[in-house]
């Protein structure tokens, strides 16, 4: 069956076009519409809409979203806001214990400026044990303030992550903001194109 054996008019053309969108059309008028828009001669006024409906019999059929898409999306807002909300918490707990830690420096720096302004005396009379009990009381502070540094790097490795994942949802967010502008554009064209056959039956 080719364009040329089908013989219908522009009504009855619509009408199976709007069965074609709505999902509603059997084999044998799919059969019928790949017949009339792929030959040469195409009915008049149907130029747009045969490249898409040729598309969707030879590609198949767009799938509908899944059940309560809407919904889902909604729900991985919420889940990300959520995040965000603990993360703010956490850091700012974090910000209250770094500025604790700094004042109690501070103090302890303060105390023994004072101290060793009144003139303390030296406990060991040899300097070279002086010098080895400093160095094995700094080492020992100095691994105590490295471990409390390390348990901080997950902090920082969970904020790292939600920066990503804000960045996937944007990505997602826009890819689904230029479908439905694809959609919308498609919509204008078909009810542009029914204003105009509309204008050349009443004329």
């Amino acid at each position: 069956m080719n364009s040329t054996d089908i013989k219908m008019n522009n009504t009855e053309i619509e009408r199976l076009i709007d069965r074609f969108f709505e999902g509603e059309t059997t084999e044998e008028e799919e059969k019928l519409l790949r017949a009339l828009f792929s030959g040469d001669q195409i009915p008049r006024g149907f130029e747009a809409e045969r490249e898409y409906i040729l598309y969707c019999l030879t590609n198949g059929t767009v799938k509908d979203p899944s059940y309560d898409l809407e919904g889902k999306i909604i729900n991985e807002i919420d889940k990300s806001a959520k995040k965000s909300e603990s993360n703010l918490g956490r850091r700012y707990y974090l910000i209250l214990l770094s500025g604790a830690a700094a004042v109690l420096l501070m103090l302890l720096g303060t105390y023994f400026f004072i101290e060793s302004r009144r003139g303390l005396k030296d406990t060991y009379s040899d300097p070279q044990i002086a010098y080895a009990e400093t160095m094995k009381i700094l080492m020992d502070v100095s691994s105590r303030l490295n471990k409390g540094t390390n348990a901080l790097r997950p902090v920082s490795k969970l904020g790292e992550m939600t920066e990503m994942s804000l960045e996937k949802l944007n990505e997602t967010s826009s890819t689904f903001n230029k479908s439905i502008m694809k959609l919308n554009v498609l919509r204008k064209v078909t009810a542009d194109k029914s204003i105009n056959e509309t204008e050349v039956i009443n004329k």
